[in-house]
């Protein structure tokens, strides 16, 4: 009875219906709360989703996949201004009509013209936007057009789609322009991203591209940056492990004693070195200065270029230019000299004939006509070697060769009380060579064994020794070798004999080109000079020339 009596009082006096209003408020409000929080999280996920670099595709996609949680979704399309153009970049569902131009007569180029925030269209009819969206396919009602605003530019424009007609509430078009305001922002974002790295890539690109070695190095010596070419001038000295640039290139346990970067840290300004690496290569080292955003020395960047081939041409030109000149010199001794020797051997042989009768006369004559029969051809010998004609390769006896230089160059071997000895291998094969430049070279060894046995007490003595060799590949060659037992050579110094300018004599005595165009006229010819030597007691050199090749 009471229980019908409070029933009875609830009803007249609306309070359970208040309970009832209350309940469905509480839950709608509820509702609204739980959409609203998905809406935010949709947001965040769109810029969490653009720092691991997705694609704009998958960001629609992503956002796509969420939206119909929060909002009436059946159609996300965006589209980008590149350049003049509006274009159809990506849709969701994925559709035929992506990467299209949108004219500049349609309602969303007016739209971003006219700077508009939001347009909110209920689609009935025909329309310029059936033909550039799918409207009819996908049986669209209304649609919402935000552009995509960064910094007061617009880049692009986000369209939602839904089949419903007026299904978009005050809220959901918030909504809508805060979505379109993140995305812009992310869109710009990356389109930043991918410039910095496309630079980036170029900037690695260009600095692997170069083909001389190049690395940026920190205050403390440490390689920050290597583009990867040292490896191909690196010598037995490197150690390409290290991270330590005086270690990486040279091989050192502390900082080189010509390092320069002291100097660049005093000057602010670029500089230059030239070393010697006992490879036997001449490397150009450049450091250039690399400035912070304080104006402060950072780092350095360090550019080795290997001249070694130009210091050679260069020494090959200076000897060149040289060989011209006492080319030029020898062709006027050889007239001057060539004219009053033909009427010496002329008279000489004319006086033979005459005395034939007179032993100690005709023994005088005929040492005359020996005498000046070989200055003609020690004159004609030294015309030939410092003829300066193009070079050509012809059979060439080694032994003659050897003969033909101690002819030119025995006078002053034998004024410094020089012994030379010969062991000349009979029946020695041939060789395809220039015989002027094979003179050269043995010219030149004689000469350096000649300085070398210059402060030896005792007996001096050179031997030249021909022979054929054999490797392990059964390749065979003509050695001509010229040993002393002079002084020697510092272990130190043994490495860099063939340095172009290299020399450890006197300034007046040599100017250390001599071996550097020998080694040169030795691999065109196909071969090379060996060396061995022992500190105070002598050297060995050795020309190397291959049998059985093709004239170059």
């Amino acid at each position: 009875m009471i229980n019908d009596k409070t029933s009875v009082i609830e009803n007249l006096t609306g309070v359970r219906s208040s309970k009832l209003n209350y309940y469905v408020e509480l839950k709608k409000r509820n509702r609204e709360i739980v959409i609203q929080n998905r809406r935010l999280e949709i947001i965040h996920q769109l810029v969490r989703d653009i720092n691991i670099d997705m694609s704009l595709e998958m960001i629609v996609e992503r956002v796509f996949e969420n939206l119909p949680v929060v909002i009436s979704c059946d159609f996300l399309g965006l589209l980008l201004v590149e350049g003049n153009e509006l274009r159809l970049v990506t849709t969701q569902p994925p559709l035929n009509s992506e990467n299209r131009v949108i004219p500049h007569t349609c309602l969303m180029q007016e739209n971003i013209e006219n700077m508009q925030e939001q347009i909110y269209l209920c689609v009935t009819g025909e329309g310029e936007l059936f033909d550039y969206l799918p409207v009819r396919e996908l049986g669209l009602r209304c649609l919402i057009i935000n552009p995509l605003r960064v910094k007061n530019n617009v880049i692009g424009v986000l369209i939602i789609g839904s089949r419903e007609a007026g299904n978009y509430s005050k809220n959901e078009l918030h909504f809508a322009y805060h979505l379109a305001d993140q995305l812009g922002i992310c869109i710009q974002n990356r389109r930043l991203y991918e410039e910095m790295a496309q630079a980036k890539r170029e900037w690695e690109e260009t600095f692997r591209a170069l083909g001389d070695p190049l690395t940026l190095t920190d205050l403390d010596f440490n390689i920050l940056l290597d583009n990867g070419r040292y490896s191909e001038l690196a010598g037995p000295e490197s150690n390409l492990e290290s991270k330590k640039c005086f270690a990486y290139f040279w091989g050192q346990k502390k900082k080189c004693d010509s390092c320069l970067l002291d100097e660049v840290r005093k000057t602010g300004k670029p500089s230059y070195r030239r070393v010697h690496s006992t490879s036997g290569k001449v490397l150009d080292v450049f450091y250039y200065p690399v400035f912070n955003e304080q104006g402060r020395l950072s780092s350095m960047i360090q550019h080795i270029k290997d001249v070694t081939a130009r210091v050679q041409m260069q020494a090959q030109l200076i000897q060149s230019a040289k060989m011209a000149a006492i080319g030029e010199m020898a062709a006027g001794v050889a007239h001057e000299l060539n004219s009053p020797l033909t009427v010496i051997i002329g008279n000489a042989q004319m006086l033979q004939r005459e005395l034939e009768s007179s032993p100690i006369s005709a023994q005088l004559l005929k040492d005359i006509v020996t005498c000046g029969l070989r200055c003609k051809k020690i004159i004609q010998d030294l015309l030939t070697f410092a003829r300066q004609e193009q070079v050509a390769f012809v059979p060439t006896d080694l032994n003659a060769a050897v003969e033909r230089v101690l002819s030119l160059i025995k006078y002053q071997i034998d004024r410094k009380g020089i012994t030379v000895h010969t062991d000349l291998t009979p029946d020695l094969p041939v060789v395809a060579a220039c015989e002027q430049q094979l003179d050269q070279v043995l010219i030149n060894l004689l000469l350096n064994a000649r300085d070398a046995l210059e402060d030896v007490d005792g007996e001096k003595n050179i031997r030249i020794n021909t022979a054929v060799r054999e490797d392990e590949d059964g390749r065979r060659f003509v050695t001509v070798a010229v040993e002393d037992n002079g002084r020697g050579i510092q272990p130190e110094n043994i490495g860099r004999l063939f340095e172009p300018f290299f020399t450890t004599k006197e300034a007046s005595r040599g100017t250390g080109l001599g071996l550097s165009v020998s080694l040169g006229i030795a691999r065109a010819h196909g071969g090379t000079i060996e060396v061995q030597s022992q500190w105070g007691r002598g050297s060995t050199f050795t020309l190397v020339l291959p049998l059985n090749r093709e004239q170059p």
